[in-house]
């Protein structure tokens, strides 16, 4: 048996996204083919033949999106907005009302100054950011949960444009 050429492209978003799959229903990443196996109504062999590079097809776009809205998983999303020069950010959401959903001010401008703290701290010694210092203070952590805050806030306020005659939606702080 000759080894499997790494996965790229299709292969590796599969992958990935049944990895995920795995993660979040069993707590194993591994546990992902048996279960989108199942739900496709697929052999298991069959999804590891479309997660193999060396195996001709691949699994369809409408499959892929059964899979995501299936789950609730992001890496097909993530990988669509890439390959459109776009970045994806899975944001919290339920009902107009509930829960994470709205994001006040203060939480937007408390992501924002944790951003530039990072990046004055980083900069303050010799004027570079370091790998290390990425690392180190989470920046990427910190600019995608500022990002996703500054997005929820903008859909909040386009329910609140779109709104049939409503001139205000209650905001209110999100619970952690």
């Amino acid at each position: 048996m000759k080894p499997m050429k790494r996965r790229q492209g299709p292969h590796e978003v599969l992958a990935r996204l049944v990895a995920q799959v795995g993660e979040r229903e069993a707590g194993d990443e591994r546990l992902g083919v048996p279960e989108v196996a199942a739900f496709l109504g697929i052999a298991p062999g069959t999804l590891y033949k479309h997660l193999d590079p060396d195996q001709a097809g691949d699994i369809s776009y409408t499959r892929t999106r059964q899979i995501t809205e299936r789950y609730g998983v992001g890496a097909a999303a993530e990988d669509l907005a890439q390959a459109a020069g776009g970045v994806f950010v899975k944001l919290e959401q339920g009902p107009a009302g509930e829960g994470r959903w709205y994001r006040t001010l203060r939480e937007i401008v408390d992501g924002l100054n944790t951003v530039v703290c990072d990046l004055t701290t980083a900069l303050e010694d010799d004027g570079d950011v370091e790998r290390d210092e990425v690392v180190a203070l989470r920046m990427r952590e910190h600019v995608a949960r500022a990002v996703t805050d500054l997005i929820a806030h903008d859909l909040q306020l386009k329910q609140i444009l779109d709104e049939d005659g409503a001139s205000v939606v209650p905001m209110r702080r999100a619970v952690s």
